[in-house]
């Protein structure tokens, strides 16, 4: 994933990167940190394209401006805007009564952490302006956590550009067994799965008795009498 981004901004480095940051602001999936490394990378290996200190600039205007979208669409329409599905794919009610109760204990904490976890910056940031949290301290607490995070990580992929070089192919041939790895055990699965079902439908075959024809016989209604005994030489007689 590292090497596709790269080659995604490199043609347009500051803008790309600035796009991929607001993009980020309003929900897609993609940490930060690693566009941070990769603006970095970029950097180093593009010293015609980019400079270090004017991409840190444009990363650390885009990132807010990102991060100001959903804080805005918070304060403006509040959870009203949730009725729209599209909202609700990112910001949950579950999740936003779940920050609605963080805030309410320590606001300005959960703004700050929140900077430095991916999976709920837009959560908290649409909270803070759902809950009317002043723009001067939402800046202030969003800024501190840019200031530190954006030249930490960009000097990063900058400094260490070789060493992601050879990460990046010992990433690739990973893939590739990976991908022959998982191909193999779905096969082994799905042949595992054949086989026991194959199995227990024998088993229950067996297990099953046949059904067997018995022919049907009349039942007397009372049982025969008891004849009376004969000699040998017929019928017996009896004196008149």
């Amino acid at each position: 994933m590292f090497d596709t981004l790269v080659d995604v901004i490199a043609q347009y480095p500051y803008i790309g990167v600035a796009l991929i940051f607001i993009v980020c602001g309003i929900g897609l999936p993609l940490p930060e940190e690693i566009v941070l490394v990769a603006a970095g990378y970029i950097c180093a290996t593009s010293p015609d394209k980019a400079q270090l200190p004017v991409m840190m600039g444009w990363c650390a205007g885009a990132i807010f401006a990102g991060d100001l979208i959903p804080y805005m669409a918070g304060r403006l329409f509040g959870p009203r805007l949730l009725r729209l599905r599209t909202m609700r794919l990112v910001v949950t009610k579950r999740r936003l009564a779940q920050f609605d109760h963080w805030f309410r204990r320590r606001g300005d904490l959960v703004i700050f952490i929140a900077r430095f976890l991916a999976g709920i910056r837009v959560v908290a940031f649409f909270t803070a302006g759902t809950m009317n949290m002043p723009f001067r301290r939402f800046f202030l607490l969003d800024g501190l956590g840019i200031v530190l995070i954006v030249p930490a990580l960009t000097y990063a992929g900058f400094h260490f550009a070789p060493g992601i070089d050879v990460l990046i192919g010992y990433v690739k041939q990973m893939e590739r067994g990976m991908v022959v790895a998982t191909v193999a055990l779905i096969t082994l699965g799905v042949l595992w799965v054949w086989r026991a079902r194959k199995r227990q439908a024998y088993l229950e075959s067996v297990s099953t008795p046949s059904e067997a024809f018995v022919e049907a016989r009349p039942v007397d209604a009372a049982a025969p009498a008891e004849r009376a005994p004969s000699d040998a030489n017929g019928p017996s007689r009896t004196d008149a």
